[in-house]
């Protein structure tokens, strides 16, 4: 499952949502997927009662308002919701791959760069919810966890495994938020073993120097 899908399937579990998964392989996608469900061909998909829905970010906040409330979004909240669609607008994934890819130094230094954004809104832009809990928002699980952890989780065990890098030595509250996520009973539901993620890039991945 890719971790774009592993969003979607972990906030249905949170959210007590009742569905039902379809597997598609992304890489040889059978034709009526594109032309009787999603004319996108992307994946995730969502079909609530005929109703679709696109991209995991959409997704999430589609099962977060329908099931849960908003919850997760911290609706009610709206400085607080504004925060957790910050995370959201900043998080930029390409970079984590293009490192993953090419082993240079440069795009090393894009990742620290991006991640030290990320832990600046964690620190300071939710700095009044800190002393609360692990999450950005404090206790409760927010929709910025949601759009992140599941990539936090695959490029700890991808760095240290191909590039040797502890990637949260030096970005304590997403190393914190990251534990916190895994002990999470919904997300166990929806991941696998470090290995099975290590053979998947196995192909993908330039090796180091």
């Amino acid at each position: 499952m890719c971790p774009y899908s592993n969003r979607a399937l972990w906030t249905a579990i949170e959210t007590n949502v009742p569905f039902q998964v379809i597997d598609v392989t992304f890489q040889h996608l059978p034709p009526s997927y594109g032309q009787k469900f999603n004319r996108y061909e992307t994946v995730p998909f969502l079909l609530d009662n005929g109703f679709a829905v696109y991209e995991s970010s959409l997704i999430v906040h589609y099962l977060d308002t329908k099931f849960n409330g908003g919850k997760l979004q911290h609706a009610p909240n709206a400085q607080a919701a504004s925060i957790a669609q910050l995370v959201a607008a900043k998080f930029e994934v390409g970079v984590f791959y293009k490192y993953l890819k090419s082993a240079n130094d440069k795009d090393k230094a894009e990742v620290v760069a991006q991640l030290t954004d990320i832990e600046t809104i964690y620190r300071e832009h939710a700095k009044a919810f800190r002393g609360e809990g692990p999450y950005l928002l404090g206790a409760e699980l927010s929709s910025a966890e949601i759009i992140l952890g599941p990539f936090l989780f695959r490029l700890d065990i991808l760095y240290r495994h191909y590039r040797k890098f502890d990637v949260f030595a030096n970005f304590p509250l997403l190393k914190t938020v990251l534990e916190a996520i895994k002990a999470r009973p919904a997300f166990q539901q929806t991941v696998l073993g470090p290995e099975r993620y290590v053979d998947e890039y196995a192909d993908r991945v330039t090796v180091s120097p």
